[in-house]
């Protein structure tokens, strides 16, 4: 298995409603946990009904208390009951860098240090693209894993970026 190259390209994304599980975060958090209790309260499949996209997605961002959010999810639309336990959010639209790699045979690498593990690493300290620097919030990172597609599978991790100001921040 060789490595695959890291890749990065800009999107735009609308202003989205997620629904999905939300945590606190902070540097005690069992992330073994938090996956295991999101699975046991149904995982997915409470979401997929409203989904527009049944792409996992996981939101890092902070609240209005100031604390550190994962929220585990999926981007939805018309959503008429939120399921038992879950919470519906509203994100703005947004500029993202996205980091990631070439298509990977399986998503087991997708999901890996050589997927997942390299793109997280290399999204903390990218440069950003000309005329652009790193959005300060209140979302700070969106993964998306992309299994099992016609392509391949691989990871994705959307760094928030904003125009440079006149002012030059």
């Amino acid at each position: 298995m060789s490595e695959k190259a890291i890749i990065t390209f800009q999107i735009h994304q609308e202003a989205s409603v997620f629904l999905g599980n939300e945590n606190t975060v902070t540097e005690s958090s069992d992330f073994g946990q938090i996956w295991g209790h999101f699975f046991e309260m149904g995982g997915y499949e409470p979401i997929f009904p409203y989904a527009v996209d049944t792409k996992p997605v996981n939101i890092w961002c902070i609240n209005e208390q100031g604390e550190r959010i994962y929220f585990q999810g999926l981007f939805v639309q018309n959503v008429d009951k939120v399921p038992e336990g879950y919470k519906l959010a509203r994100f703005p639209a947004g500029d993202f860098l996205v980091v990631t790699t070439e298509w990977m045979e399986t998503n087991d690498e997708a999901v890996g240090d050589d997927g997942n593990g390299r793109v997280n690493r290399y999204a903390e300290t990218v440069a950003m693209p000309e005329g652009y620097v790193r959005n300060d919030g209140p979302v700070t990172a969106i993964e998306k894993e992309n299994a099992d597609t016609p392509d391949g599978s691989r990871y994705e991790v959307w760094v928030p970026i904003r125009k440079v100001t006149e002012s030059g921040k």
